[in-house]
């Protein structure tokens, strides 16, 4: 009979792209942080259609580009977009602010929006073009 004895590892799971992230972070290590606490900024994010949520740090990432392709590879899709009045994405992004109003992602700058953020939102472009502000 095989014997485990005391020595046991533990397993830890993470969020999708835990670590792209730890990555990223190694990788600007040499450049100097603007404070010593790191910040993390976790909501929520949902998709129409599927029945699972998903929690982003929004902080995480350095702009918006970067946030669209982590939520690409999160729901495993190629066709979330930033809605800039001429793109032709399936699913545009939109977040819940401070005040409770849905915008859409990209609106507002990158730190302002970080800031803001309460939970987001992966919806139909064509549902979201009201939202927009130069669409």
């Amino acid at each position: 009979m095989a014997s485990y004895g005391n020595d046991l590892t533990e397993l830890t799971l993470g969020p999708p792209g835990v670590s792209a992230r730890k990555a990223r972070r190694a990788r600007n290590n040499g450049r100097p942080s603007s404070s010593s606490a790191t910040v993390q900024a976790f909501v929520k994010v949902s998709m129409d259609g599927t029945p699972y949520l998903r929690k982003v740090d929004v902080a995480a990432y350095d702009d918006y580009d970067e946030l669209v392709e982590a939520l690409n590879e999160m729901f495993c899709c190629a066709s979330i977009g930033l809605m800039d009045g001429y793109g032709s994405w399936e699913h545009a992004v939109v977040y819940e602010d401070g005040d409770g109003d849905w915008m859409l992602v990209g609106d507002v700058p990158w730190e302002m929006f970080v800031a803001s953020c309460k939970r987001m939102r992966v919806m139909r472009a064509c549902e979201a073009r009201g939202l927009s502000s130069n669409a």
